[in-house]
């Protein structure tokens, strides 16, 4: 199971339709804090983390996931920010920056799925 987290509906709506055709389960979170909630209840396979949510920001999301020893759990931070690479060092096992292609994110979620990190994760 897949869990896409943004607080955009057209954005979930698309990726969920997206990965669901890949033959993906997909869950839709729209705000950091239940998307915390969520991946404590029920942890999914990887999550697709926009850094821009209300409630709580998606970079304090990845933060307490790691620091709550979800260290195994694979995270691609979604963002249009300038500079993606800092979410790496947050923890992120790979960035997808906005706007993204689907073959992009249908890439990116095969590999870590696979429980393959190889590739560029940028």
């Amino acid at each position: 199971m897949i869990l896409v987290v943004d607080d955009e509906h057209s954005i979930t709506d698309m990726v969920a339709d997206i990965l669901g055709e890949e033959g993906y389960e997909v869950r839709v979170c729209h705000d950091g804090m239940s998307a915390l909630l969520n991946i404590k209840r029920d942890v999914p396979k990887l999550v697709l983390l926009d850094i821009g949510l209300p409630v709580m920001s998606g970079d304090l999301v990845l933060r307490e996931l790691r620091a709550s020893g979800f260290h195994h759990l694979p995270v691609i931070v979604t963002t249009a920010s300038t500079n993606p690479e800092r979410f790496l060092a947050d923890g992120a096992t790979a960035v997808l920056k906005k706007p993204f292609t689907l073959d992009r994110l249908i890439e990116l979620v095969g590999w870590h799925t696979a429980g393959s990190s190889s590739g560029n994760p940028v």
